[in-house]
């Protein structure tokens, strides 16, 4: 494809960020783990790299000038993708300006330690030394992985997620935490209300609004509290970069997807925003940011997409342009979960199903019955702790279901299923999977095949939507061949 639109054209800006001016002075916090590149020595001390040892103890560098040969390479890029979108250099392609939406911010990338014991309370306690640092006037929280460990599937509360208890004095202080949804339909947990929840959609890296369209598999739907999430979206497809990554290509660009990447650029733009007008705060911000956006027409997601020329025309003008679709309220839950397992709620009978899950007193007969309840959030939980088929039996079973549902994450849990203990006979029944919208049934297909790399053709996954078909093409054309051969050998060996 031709090299997409500036992400700043895309997102509603009239002309670039200015590069000098754009988030001055504005303090943005970003958890995550990052790797030193050339690419940001240009933001000199304004940025830090606070890291949080297992004792608690407390590292903070300039790893702007940090050389990229001390560190493993492998890790880190996807914060330095996040730094980058915000805060990169202008370059030019195709006679077009691209520039990171808030490059004159100070950034300060936190690195707790995710996915180890202890997470909650070093991030906690890194997060507590960050603001308590003078000058800093830090305004955003960036928080890509808010689940941690948390299981994905199983549903629960929010307030007992342990980042959500290490920001909340973070909350209460008054501070933007932005937050991505999730990039499939394969989890049911989703960001607390008190977190500005980003989803993504396909703006085919165009800046004209009447191109974009719905990301297929893109989660949406109630978390255990009760609360529609996300609240908006933004692109989540060829975010242009520098070329940054570690395996050399001869691309001039790099480009970050996701909603990591979606909820970047509304960190960028919020940065913006409130350098440029001191006076908003972040409840008023959130409001402007969701009244003043585009929604998606015919789509079940309410949130719409964000627009930030609408936003600084209401700004400048003090109108509100169009009102965005409420939040959905919150459901009161049942104190006891053997109650709610026969609620009409369906996020109800989710909570309870998980308890049940998480102590090991459902039965697979139970589970199975689950798994044709007319919530996807129960259905999602069923075979994901259904984990796999027992037997031939269940096997053709989990064929048939994935052939004949219709939610994507459920599709996906089934998928994953039946590539445990999956044998080359079942070529046939994979390869059609590889035009699947769901990212997780794509995923499935492409370990499959990789299993018999010596017999099969190998399935490129991609996140570009419009290029499922082609990436499935070269598989497809194969099984086509191999049918067609195994025909006329058949109608040999038949006298035929």
């Amino acid at each position: 494809m031709a090299f997409p639109d500036p992400t700043w054209a895309r997102l509603g800006f009239m002309e670039p960020p200015d590069f000098h001016n754009s988030g001055h002075n504005i303090g943005v916090v970003i958890i995550d783990k990052m790797k030193p590149h050339h690419t940001i020595r240009h933001l000199g001390d304004r940025i830090k790299y606070v890291t949080v040892e297992n004792d608690l103890t407390i590292n903070c560098n300039n790893i702007a000038f940090q050389s990229s040969g001390e560190v493993d390479e492998d890790v880190g890029e996807h914060g330095l993708m996040t730094i980058l979108t915000l805060a990169h250099k202008p370059f030019f392609l195709e006679g077009k300006t691209h520039v990171g939406l808030s490059p004159a911010a100070n950034f300060i990338v936190l690195d707790h330690g995710a996915f180890r014991e202890g997470e909650g309370e070093r991030l906690k306690y890194g997060m507590d030394w960050v603001l308590k640092q003078p000058n800093w006037n830090i305004k955003i929280i960036l928080c890509t992985g808010w689940h941690a460990s948390d299981n994905p599937v199983l549903l629960q509360k929010t307030h007992k997620n342990s980042t959500v208890q290490a920001l909340n004095s973070a909350v209460q202080r008054g501070l933007m935490v932005i937050c991505s949804n999730g990039n499939t339909r394969l989890g049911n947990i989703m960001p607390p209300i008190e977190y500005f929840t980003v989803g993504g959609f396909n703006d085919r890296g165009k800046a004209e609004r009447h191109l974009h369209l719905p990301y297929p598999d893109e989660p949406f739907g109630k978390n255990g509290d009760g609360h529609f999430r996300p609240d908006i979206l933004a692109p989540r497809v060829y975010l242009t970069l520098p070329f940054c990554e570690s395996k050399e290509r001869e691309e001039q660009v790099s480009y970050y997807w996701g909603t990591s990447g979606a909820a970047t650029l509304v960190t960028g733009i919020a940065a913006y925003l409130f350098s440029k007008y001191p006076e908003l705060d972040s409840k008023n911000l959130r409001s402007k940011l969701i009244e003043n956006a585009d929604p998606i027409e015919d789509y079940k997601n309410n949130a719409p997409r964000i627009n930030v020329g609408n936003v600084i025309h209401s700004l400048e003008m003090q109108v509100n342009l169009k009102k965005a679709n409420p939040c959905v309220s919150s459901v009161r839950i049942a104190s006891h979960d053997h109650h709610s397992i026969e609620s009409l709620d369906d996020i109800e009978r989710g909570l309870a199903l998980s308890k049940l899950v998480q102590q090991q007193i459902v039965t697979r007969q139970e589970l199975w019955k689950y798994a044709e309840d007319e919530s996807d959030v129960v259905r999602k939980i069923a075979v994901y702790a259904l984990a796999k088929p027992e037997d031939e039996y269940e096997r053709r079973l989990y064929w048939k279901r994935l052939s004949e549902e219709s939610e994507g994450g459920v599709r996906g849990w089934y998928a994953h299923g039946l590539l445990q203990n999956t044998n080359e006979s079942e070529v046939s029944k994979w390869i059609p999977c590889s035009t699947d919208s769901n990212w997780a049934v794509r995923w499935s297909v492409s370990e499959y095949l990789a299993r018999y790399d010596d017999s099969f053709p190998q399935l490129e996954k991609t996140h570009d939507p419009d290029l499922i078909q082609e990436k499935a093409s070269k598989v497809l054309q194969w099984l086509k061949k191999i049918q067609g051969f195994n025909v006329k050998k058949n109608r040999l060996e038949n006298g035929l």
